[in-house]
């Protein structure tokens, strides 16, 4: 029990990986196929880029936003030693809302499941630092 909430953060950062290797594979069919000159990506000046270009840069931003702040919940549970099986299956949860949200921003990119998927990844963000401020309250009584 006491390293299980590692697996889903460990997780997550080998999945960010991931998004950066697509983030990458993007950027480099675009240069070969000529509709991005390699030179943008030095200043990340340019008039118009791809779409595709586009959303997979800005999902791969995204994993340094929420997510961070997931990590970082996840570890103040670890410092101060309050988690249970409840925060590891939330853990897990924010993972497949997060999971989600790639499906959804890197194929369709529909903007309603996307807003969905987001603010569920929130709720349980939410959800995680609530436990973690009742755990702390219970064992100060």
């Amino acid at each position: 029990m006491k390293h299980l909430l590692v697996y889903p953060m460990a997780f997550y950062v080998f999945y960010i990986w991931c998004i950066a290797i697509y983030n990458l594979r993007t950027r480099v069919r675009s240069m070969k196929s000529g509709s991005v000159d390699p030179k943008y990506f030095k200043a990340y000046v340019a008039n118009s880029l791809p779409e595709n270009v586009i959303v997979a840069g800005r999902h791969f931003d995204n994993q340094f936003q929420v997510p961070i702040l997931f990590l970082i919940t996840c570890c103040a549970h670890i410092l101060v030693g309050q988690f249970n099986n409840f925060t590891v299956g939330l853990a897990w949860l924010f993972i497949l809302t997060r999971i989600g949200h790639s499906i959804v921003h890197l194929g369709k990119n529909k903007l309603r499941p996307r807003v969905a998927f987001y603010a569920s990844g929130w709720l349980v963000l939410l959800a995680l630092w609530a436990q973690l401020l009742y755990l702390m309250e219970r064992i100060q009584v």
